[in-house]
């Protein structure tokens, strides 16, 4: 998906790993806890051991993504860390980390970039916290990409309707339809039909 929302995409990530040569994650359309979007390129046995500990509920950088917008260092969260979350992540080579957070129609998209050398330097930070930026509108803006005839066939490939069905109720011809449906396609960057109704549930659009 990310391949219709930011331009040079592959180039994009490669960027994203001199800046967070330990990992990053990145979201879009945070609402309600669930994102949109999210690619987390965290090493692997943090991420099994953050989502086996449900270490989401307690994590100061979590809790401070979910309340405020902007950009900070981990080491400048002041939110409270009972379960020594940070000092976990720190024995994982996640010893140094900044998050980026923009909130667009009630929606937060967020970066954040861990680094195990140093701190990020005030350049870097107004790097990063352009780039989120940048990348939150363009979501946006291919969220709304989509017209209400693309909606309403993804709406009914949704509810179980077979392409011929499909068309009838909408009542135009299978090939409409089937061209509608290609369309919505490329444009959520889905491999096929049902990973575009999956794309479009998740993004709220039907």
């Amino acid at each position: 998906m990310l391949e219709s929302i930011i331009p040079n995409h592959e180039d994009e990530l490669r960027s994203l790993s001199t800046y967070g040569q330990v990992g990053f994650v990145i979201g879009f359309g945070l609402r309600f806890g669930q994102p949109d979007f999210f690619l987390n390129r965290y090493p692997e046995a943090w991420t099994s051991l953050y989502e086996r500990e449900n270490y989401f509920f307690g994590d100061p950088v979590a809790a401070w993504t979910i309340a405020r917008t902007g950009s900070i260092r981990w080491s400048e969260v002041r939110f409270p860390d009972p379960r020594g979350i940070m000092t976990q992540a720190r024995k994982h080579g996640l010893k140094y980390g900044a998050t980026f957070v923009v909130k667009i129609d009630r929606k937060r998209s967020f970066l954040s970039v861990a680094r195990q050398d140093r701190e990020l330097n005030e350049g870097e930070m107004l790097v990063l916290h352009s780039k989120i930026e940048t990348w939150a509108k363009l979501f946006a803006k291919a969220k709304v990409a989509l017209t209400d005839a693309e909606l309403q066939a993804l709406a009914a490939m949704r509810d179980g309707l077979r392409q011929s069905e499909a068309a009838e109720k909408l009542q135009v011809s299978v090939s409409t339809l089937k061209a509608r449906l290609d369309s919505a396609q490329k444009k959520l960057g889905a491999p096929n039909t049902l990973n575009a109704v999956v794309l479009a549930v998740r993004q709220n659009l039907i």
